[in-house]
């Protein structure tokens, strides 16, 4: 395999990795902001003096607790509860959220490398000649 051709090869493999990295992140990310929604509605519902999370949330809530990895699942994510207490519970689960998700420090591309010549995956990074 010529040079140009091996070049080729490590941009295309590196091109996937990134796509893998970007939709495994886009999928992570998603009940975080699944919750952010929840969140702003519960919060416009106290404000318009509402005490307790009506019965039409219950469907969203138990969408939203089946796509939640098993240690972030709640049995508390319900209606008929208070707002307040709900809305305590969702801010615990995305702060667990948040701890799951890539270091975004890590992601960016001065520091991909880490200096030494290599990828994440111990891939030797081409070098500029």
């Amino acid at each position: 395999m010529s040079a140009l051709e091996a070049t080729n090869a490590e941009i295309r493999r590196r091109a996937q990795h990134e796509q893998r990295r970007r939709d495994a992140r886009r999928r992570a990310e998603l009940p975080v902001r699944r919750i952010d929604a929840l969140i702003a509605e519960l919060e416009e519902l106290h404000l318009s003096g509402r005490k307790r999370v009506p019965d039409t949330l219950d469907e969203r809530l138990a969408a939203l607790n089946a796509m939640l990895p098993a240690d972030c699942r709640s049995d508390e994510l319900r209606s008929r509860i208070t707002i307040v207490h709900l809305m305590d519970r969702l801010y615990a689960i995305q702060d667990r959220l948040f701890h799951r998700l890539p270091n975004r420090a890590a992601e960016a591309p001065e520091s991909s490398d880490g200096g030494d010549g290599f990828d994440d995956e111990g891939h030797a990074l081409p070098q500029a000649s």
